[in-house]
């Protein structure tokens, strides 16, 4: 291995145990409010945050983007269930996109 990645590797795991940390510090403290301690430290979401971390943190994004979309795939039923209705919103979207770029954009 080389020096590089090794140094990329002890600083996504430093952050990542930093973050970590301090979550856990917050919520012995009673910081975290109620209603986000259940999100915040739901097992489905630290392949997010861990994946969120190392792609900011390591030159090597792949390990980053695994671990995204695994957490993706733990949250499938919730993004499923919250985009179900979505094509109720397509149209009044785009409607508004294209009366901004009109007003907002470029004038010739």
């Amino acid at each position: 291995m080389s020096m590089s990645i090794k140094k990329d590797n002890r600083l996504a795991w430093g952050v990542s145990l930093l973050v970590f940390g301090c979550l856990f510090l917050f919520k012995q403290i009673q910081i975290i409010p109620a209603e986000f301690e259940s999100y915040i430290f739901d097992f489905k979401n630290y392949p997010l945050i861990l994946g969120v971390i190392f792609l900011l943190c390591h030159s090597n994004k792949n390990i980053g983007i695994v671990l995204l979309v695994v957490g993706l795939l733990f949250r499938l039923s919730d993004i499923i269930h919250y985009t179900k209705h979505i094509s109720d919103f397509i149209w009044p979207v785009l409607l508004i996109l294209a009366g901004a770029i009109m007003v907002f954009g470029k004038k010739k």
